[in-house]
């Protein structure tokens, strides 16, 4: 074989290895949130992961779907997740039954219960009541006109007293991270917080009715049926 055919069969076979696409390895996304998880609390893979005397134990995946859904782990989600599972035992409640909730902050409490629960806004079996409260109330799905059993819970600030970083996190006299607060809700368990039994009557849907504004015009749903004004443009009635 002369040099010139060995040198253009060498030139083909570089381009022809060149042409192969380049295929990046991707990393496993999973992978990569329980890194950023393990920066806020150990998990062990495998391990259950324990929430706290009285409360027991959610598996890994479990909190990694919270953080995933927050993109970190704060201290108000992990007290929402606490309450969770603290409400379900107090009302007989399976993981796959459903409930229905009322939380009194928008500030992260109500994301586990979102996440975990299924209990979102959208279906309308998660409601904000903004009072600015730790504090939620929990009820069974229950048909209308009946009276659910439910249990409002609250981090009651004369048990978190017993725990001095805690206590100053809450009553906000010092600021400390996340990971340092939650490993000591986690000591205290259901401890920290006080409940009471509650029903509450359960009304029917409403009937949709949808009514065009008289100020501004656009549509919208009536709340009593008799509306002429939204709500925006009521204020200035």
């Amino acid at each position: 074989m002369s040099y010139s055919v060995r040198k253009e069969l060498s030139r083909k076979k570089r381009a022809s290895k060149d042409s192969r696409p380049h295929v990046k390895e991707e990393s496993n996304p999973s992978n990569s949130l329980a890194s950023k998880l393990s920066q806020v609390v150990e998990v062990e893979e495998g391990d259950e992961f324990f929430l706290g005397p009285g409360l027991g134990c959610i598996s890994p995946d479990s909190l990694l779907r919270l953080f995933s859904f927050q993109g970190y782990l704060t201290t108000g989600a992990f007290i929402g997740l606490q309450m969770l599972i603290l409400g379900r035992r107090l009302l007989g409640v399976e993981e796959n039954e459903k409930i229905h909730v009322v939380c009194e902050t928008q500030n992260c409490l109500p994301d586990p219960f979102q996440v975990l629960a299924g209990a979102t806004l959208g279906n309308k079996r998660l409601m904000l009541r903004d009072t600015g409260k730790i504090l939620v109330t929990i009820t069974r799905h229950t048909p209308p006109g009946e009276l659910a059993p439910g249990v409002r819970i609250i981090l009651d600030p004369a048990k978190t007293k017993r725990f001095d970083k805690l206590h100053a996190w809450y009553m906000d006299t010092e600021k400390l991270p996340h990971r340092e607060v939650i490993q000591i809700l986690r000591e205290a368990g259901n401890t920290v917080y006080s409940y009471k039994h509650v029903k509450v009557p359960v009304t029917g849907k409403r009937e949709k009715r949808v009514a065009i504004c008289g100020t501004c015009g656009e549509p919208f749903i009536q709340t009593d049926g008799g509306d002429r004004y939204c709500s925006d443009c009521a204020k200035g009635k």
